[in-house]
């Protein structure tokens, strides 16, 4: 009987113990879930998210990309017949989300030696997902055999939620020779929904290789939903045989005031972002 009892008390003594010892870590497991339960504000990826804060399930919203830096896919650099110089970057964006209506730059030229001899600064817009040229003429006071780089300084960039189609085509292209000069025409139509205040062109001539001969740009403004509108520039000299030139149409989307007024309101821009 004194046995039993004596177990029977050890036995009470456990479970009171055991006792103590459950409300403890619920205590401290409260304690420290309350301290580090998954949060969709926590800066850590953590619980059923599938990105940093992100993530349909934990905080119903969908993960985007990290922002990607542009790309600066070629630079080239022609002295061109009349004895200036030209210049075209091809610049891609990889970026699905995000676009900018501000890429800022520094064009640095250099000597055959290497020795910076010019510097110009720029900006230029760039939808997601985009390549694009970009273009500067009649560059002076620079060596031959000078050679360009690119250095893309900052980025305004600015999220896309749902992308537009902003297309201009372009048609009746004609290049016709002159006496010591080149005249290029075409047909821009504007294809969207859009009212554009400023539509910005520019031109790059390569030959039968993809080199680069020359480059042109030109600009017009008020360009109506569905209008067609011509364009013309020239060259100061006579462009070889088998030229070929690309032309790109843009127009700055990042910018409300692009957008021309419609019965008497602003454009909206943000159904574009």
């Amino acid at each position: 009987m004194y046995n039993d009892f004596m177990l029977s008390r050890t036995q009470k003594r456990i479970f009171i113990g055991s006792i103590y010892i459950l409300i403890l870590a619920v205590i401290v497991g409260g304690t420290l879930y309350i301290k580090y339960r998954p949060t969709c504000n926590d800066g850590i990826k953590n619980g059923q998210e599938e990105g940093v804060d992100c993530g349909t399930l934990a905080c119903d919203e969908a993960c985007v990309s990290p922002v990607q830096a542009l790309v600066v896919q070629n630079v080239q650099l022609v002295k061109t017949p009349a004895g200036d110089f030209d210049m075209a970057a091809l610049v891609y964006n990889p970026n699905v989300d995000y676009g900018t209506d501000a890429a800022e730059y520094d064009l640095v030229i250099s000597d055959p030696a290497g020795n910076e001899v010019s510097r110009q600064n720029g900006s230029f817009y760039i939808l997601p997902g985009q390549t694009k040229y970009i273009v500067r003429t009649s560059i002076k006071g620079i060596p031959d055999n000078a050679s360009a780089q690119m250095a893309i300084k900052s980025v305004d960039w600015q999220k896309v939620v749902s992308v537009q189609d902003i297309n201009f085509i372009v048609t009746r292209e004609a290049v016709t020779p002159g006496n010591n000069l080149t005249t290029y025409q075409a047909v821009i139509t504007n294809n969207t929904n859009f009212d554009f205040d400023t539509i910005d062109v520019s031109m790059v001539v390569t030959d039968a290789s993809g080199a680069i001969i020359t480059t042109n740009m030109t600009n017009f403004q008020t360009f109506l939903s569905q209008e067609n509108r011509s364009i013309k520039v020239v060259w100061p000299f006579v462009l070889p045989v088998g030229a070929r030139i690309q032309t790109e149409v843009g127009t700055n989307v990042f910018n409300n005031a692009n957008f021309l007024k419609r019965n008497g309101t602003q454009e909206k821009f943000q159904q574009y972002y």
